[in-house]
């Protein structure tokens, strides 16, 4: 059993780390983002803060939530959650700031493959993150106790974030006069990040 959770902590750790490349990837290659990252990109820009540090933030807004909801006590997973949430956002902060600070796509043909690449990659860790339920996201443990409390399934409710995330990046836009995130790529994001995300996560789910 012991091994078995090793490796299994392994495995999201991985998946942690392809997230972060697959969401800087996107980032750079700058053709819109998924509404979460359009979101947190707008209010970054907004508050000067580097974008990874904006998804920090949100991140324990969504956690304290996910806690409220739930109404069961703190535990170790939930620091471990927490912990797992900050990395993440320094790893998209190293990523963008530094890995890739001097990558320059010129050509759109390699902007979109770069940005599928990222959204591939980004997705498809969610989803295997969710699955073998070690590390958790807040924003996707929000949507799975939301699921249980709405008797909803996850692609529902994770689409239902991504609409409010939408609407409220391009209010913001319009009223700041700021960089407009949301684009073809945002699109492409909406159409295939639940999705992916989703199947994911029923396929592993029943192999795990």
């Amino acid at each position: 059993m012991k091994t078995k959770y090793m490796k299994y902590t392994v495995y999201s750790i991985l998946a942690f780390l392809l997230l972060g490349l697959g969401i800087s990837l996107q980032i750079k290659a700058g053709i819109g983002q998924s509404m979460l990252n359009a979101f947190a990109l707008t209010m970054a820009e907004l508050f000067h803060l580097e974008v990874g540090t904006m998804l920090n933030i949100l991140n324990i807004l969504f956690f304290a939530t996910y806690v409220l909801i739930r109404k069961t006590s703190f535990d170790s997973r939930d620091v471990i959650q927490i912990l797992a949430t900050m990395a993440n956002g320094y790893i998209i902060n190293f990523f963008v700031y530094y890995v890739f600070q001097g990558f320059v796509i010129e050509s759109y043909l390699l902007k979109a493959l770069t940005f599928l690449v990222g959204l591939c990659l980004a997705s498809v860790s969610l989803g295997a993150i969710m699955a073998i339920a070690i590390i958790k996201f807040p924003l996707e443990s929000l949507c799975v106790v939301l699921c249980e409390r709405l008797k909803k399934n996850l692609m529902s409710v994770r689409m239902g974030f991504d609409i409010l995330f939408l609407f409220s990046t391009l209010i913001i836009t319009f009223m700041s006069g700021n960089t407009l995130f949301i684009r073809e790529g945002t699109v492409i994001s909406f159409l295939l990040l639940s999705r992916l995300m989703g199947l994911t996560y029923d396929f592993l789910k029943n192999r795990l």
